[in-house]
């Protein structure tokens, strides 16, 4: 897949090296055809829950760490999160803006490298170059290559093992002005997430529809708000099997390798924006926004067979809030607050046990400009 995306950045590059016509090259006096711009941004996090661990399995930890299955040093960390996005703007025929960009955002966590994780994001945006254009359209492609997510029970084998997926997100995007100061927005995306070898039966394909718009208000405000209804399968299970090992008088939703977590996900995403007149700083920005996930599974299976899944309903909201302001030229300070949450209801009473968790999160970052 990473030969893929080279092959298609290289194509990309090579058709924007065409000769340009002398109509462009008389234009190149005033602007130029190409415009490249890199921002490099560096920031300290300080995460209270870095595995989302429920309160059941935060004190069974506190009790004793020697003997929970998961090897951390501690359940919260501070973390070092550095990200690099070059971008390529093309300035093309036919009055057209064509830009690419990449991002690769590293995080390193203090105490529990084994936690570390990168994320790398590709995409070619269209424009017409022209004055309060119309119209956008954009395409991104989205990969985690290894996340680590906690140790679970391989049943087959009874013994614990570190699980990990890969996640890739290719998504199609247009938006669309109506009025001066409102845009509508749709998009179209399909995903993965594959699991290492000990938890394929985990491995799931999604489909996201996503509908938004945005509104720029007088006063130095804008507003949006979308709404994304998921589909996910998980394709994995298509081929598990019965566990050949469940300890008796053991609760059966400690793991959920052999289940059917095929689910059905409405989001909503609500932000708001404002530029600060605070004492004699210019250009403060404060940003307020929600997303609630509600996540409905489907299985089919009785409770015996997927107490894990069956009847489950998880309502998940994230708050975050920032305010940034200019340092020095092209150097830009943030600082943000994020609070996130889970709750599980279920026909099995101890799922949410596992599953309903708060985390809580605040950074400090810097961001550099060069245009």
């Amino acid at each position: 897949m990473q030969r893929v995306l080279v092959f298609v950045l290289c194509l990309v590059v090579g058709c924007c090296s065409i000769v340009e016509p002398a109509s462009a090259r008389r234009r190149r006096t005033v602007l130029p055809r190409w415009e490249w711009h890199l921002d490099a941004s560096l920031a300290a996090v300080y995460n209270d829950n870095l595995l989302r661990l429920s309160e059941r399995d935060q004190d069974q930890f506190q009790r004793d760490p020697g003997i929970f299955p998961v090897s951390l040093e501690t359940t919260d960390d501070l973390e070092t999160e550095f990200s690099l996005a070059p971008s390529l703007n093309w300035r093309a025929p036919m009055t057209l803006m064509v830009s690419g960009d990449y991002r690769i955002k590293a995080v390193t966590r203090a105490r529990n490298g084994f936690t570390d994780y990168q994320t790398h994001a590709l995409g070619v945006s269209v424009r017409p170059r022209v004055k309060g254009y119309r119209w956008s359209a954009r395409f991104r492609v989205f990969a985690i290559p290894s996340f680590y997510l906690r140790a679970y029970r391989d049943r087959d084998w009874n013994e614990y093992h570190a699980a990990r997926f890969s996640n890739w997100d290719y998504e199609g995007s247009v938006r669309y002005r109506v009025l001066n100061p409102l845009w509508l927005t749709a998009k179209l995306a399909w995903g993965s997430y594959y699991y290492n070898a000990k938890f394929t039966e985990y491995d799931s394909e999604y489909l996201d529809l996503t509908a938004g718009a945005s509104y720029d208000l007088p006063w130095n405000v804008g507003i949006s708000g979308a709404y994304t209804r998921r589909t996910s399968d998980n394709i994995g299970q298509q081929g598990g099997t019965s566990p050949t090992y469940i300890p008796s008088g053991e609760d059966p939703i400690e793991d959920t390798e052999y289940g059917d977590a095929n689910f059905n996900e409405d989001e909503f995403n609500a932000a708001v924006s404002t530029r600060i007149p605070w004492a004699s700083l210019k250009r403060v920005q404060a940003d307020v926004s929600y997303r609630l996930r509600r996540r409905v599974y489907t299985t089919d299976r009785v409770l015996e067979q997927d107490p894990f899944h069956r009847g489950r309903l998880d309502k998940r909201g994230q708050f975050t809030t920032s305010i940034s302001t200019p340092v020095v030229p092209k150097l830009r300070a943030q600082a943000y607050f994020t609070y996130e949450v889970r709750r599980t209801e279920s026909e099995w009473p101890s799922v949410p046990d596992v599953k309903n968790f708060v985390r809580r999160e605040f950074g400090l970052a810097f961001s550099y400009s060069i245009r």
